[in-house]
């Protein structure tokens, strides 16, 4: 297995990311989110979350992170991958180094899987890297999936942060290695017809949805329900 790289990082509390000082309803909210996860992906082998959302400024990066930390909190062992590299955002979020990533492994410049470990969230992260010329060849390779199923030996939890679906189709051509997707939306910002993209490119692709995150609302409004509602005017039933 690949040598760790252990970091430091620093989080601007600006960033809204998970912290013994984010205000306690965000705290509710991402433990809330992490039981349904749980309830929803039973069983003690490792899980692997995609999360996903129609466009782009949804928040699902911060969602990815901060989900991860909530399942580190509770002592498991969590892997973060920056699945969008198109345009990475964990890297900067994280303040960590980009020079090797996910990128430079799946086209065969690095042989070490390279993950970088956050010694104060106890939590592993493989970045974007250096930003490919065609993504989707990469993601959809055997070395991708091979890459997975050896992580899933050391992780309980693996977390994959994707491109937007309706912008390009990268997190979809993953179903397969992907046991659940969570669908970020936001408040005031999502389009109902992005969204309906959104799920019809997922059924195609038989991709089993968790559930949507509601994120961006300045209440103490859940960031997740099982059946997701998600502004005052759509409702998503699943069938």
């Amino acid at each position: 297995m690949a040598k760790k790289i252990k970091v430091n990082t620093v989080f601007n509390s600006e960033s809204m990311l998970l912290s013994k000082k984010s205000p306690f309803s965000i705290q509710e909210a991402y433990k809330t989110l992490r039981t349904n996860v749980s309830f929803s992906l039973p069983g003690n082998n490792c899980k692997v979350i995609g999360v996903v959302s129609a466009k782009r400024s949804e928040g699902k990066s911060s969602v990815s992170i901060n989900l991860a930390i909530s399942f580190a909190q509770l002592q498991k062992k969590v892997l973060i991958i920056d699945g969008d590299m198109r345009l990475p955002t964990l890297a900067a979020k994280l303040k960590i180094a980009t020079n090797k990533g996910l990128s430079n492994y799946l086209a065969g410049n690095t042989t070490e899987i390279p993950i970088q470990h956050i010694e104060e969230r106890n939590l592993d992260i493989i970045t974007s890297g250096n930003i490919p010329p065609d993504s989707t060849t990469l993601l959809e390779s055997d070395v991708m999936a091979d890459m997975i199923e050896q992580l899933k030996e050391e992780y309980d939890y693996i977390i994959i942060d994707l491109p937007p679906l309706t912008v390009v189709s990268d997190a979809a051509i993953l179903s397969k290695l992907i046991d659940g997707y969570l669908l970020v939306v936001r408040h005031n910002w999502s389009e109902i017809s992005k969204i309906d993209e959104t799920m019809r490119q997922l059924r195609f692709a038989e991709a089993k949805v968790l559930g949507f995150v509601y994120n961006g609302k300045a209440t103490e409004s859940k960031y997740y329900r099982k059946r997701g509602y998600y502004s005052s005017d759509y409702y998503y039933k699943k069938s």
